[in-house]
């Protein structure tokens, strides 16, 4: 994230959720070729309902679940990642903050987040003409991507607030573009790295940031810059 991003998570203490329609990626909650040839068979058709008519109405909901759907997305990695420190970061001025899963589960405590239930889960890559996730759980089609994202490694926290009673399809979304979720810094954040070209007194406007916002953690610069061993 760029410095500004960095102090608005500091300001607001929550990480925002993007609206899964909002993303860059067009296929965010599609479905593979090969789940939709095979959907006449896991529906079937009851009733006065046509096959059509079923197989327009489940594409028709599963195109709608990307408006009540919010992501949070993370790079999942033991090292640092060269691509992208590139992809997100425009200008010398950027930040990583670096987490573990476990911390980013417990960092979901506030009492605001009693309204929604945060679930985490790694994304799996696959060849959408010819492979198949399973049908049946909203969650499934945010937590698989085609394999030409591979190199982002991703890890999501997902929020579904559709309530009992519901309807994707009718009901008007009332998060607009993404939410925000309380979570505790001090929890979520173990390290803070600076981008490899920053200067050093970003890195102490960084850390004095922190501080003015009670959060001590180590600022590292990253260690893709290190000069080279011959």
């Amino acid at each position: 994230m760029d410095f500004t991003k960095f102090v608005s998570l500091l300001d607001s203490n929550a990480l925002f959720f993007s609206r899964a329609d909002r993303l860059s990626d067009a296929w965010e909650g599609a479905h593979t070729v090969e789940n939709l040839r095979e959907r006449p068979t896991v529906i079937g058709a009851g009733g006065s309902e046509t096959a059509a008519e079923m197989m327009n109405g489940a594409s028709l909901f599963n195109r709608s679940l990307r408006l009540h759907t919010f992501v949070s997305c993370w790079h999942l990695n033991n090292v640092e990642s060269a691509a992208m420190w590139k992809l997100y970061v425009s200008h010398d001025e950027g930040i990583a903050v670096q987490t573990t899963v476990e911390r980013l589960v417990g960092s979901f405590q506030g009492d605001d987040n009693d309204m929604f239930e945060v679930y985490v889960g790694k994304v799996s890559y696959l060849d959408y003409e010819h492979e198949t996730f399973p049908e049946g759980n909203a969650f499934e089609p945010f937590l698989h991507k085609r394999r030409s994202f591979e190199y982002e490694h991703e890890l999501r926290a997902i929020i579904q607030p559709i309530y009992p009673g519901s309807d994707p399809l009718t009901d008007i979304d009332p998060f607009s573009d993404g939410l925000l979720v309380e979570v505790d810094l001090r929890m979520l954040i173990e390290h803070i790295y600076i981008a490899p070209t920053s200067e050093a007194w970003f890195a102490a406007l960084v850390e004095n940031t922190a501080k003015k916002y009670g959060l001590a953690v180590s600022v590292r610069h990253s260690d893709i810059i290190r000069d080279p061993v011959f």
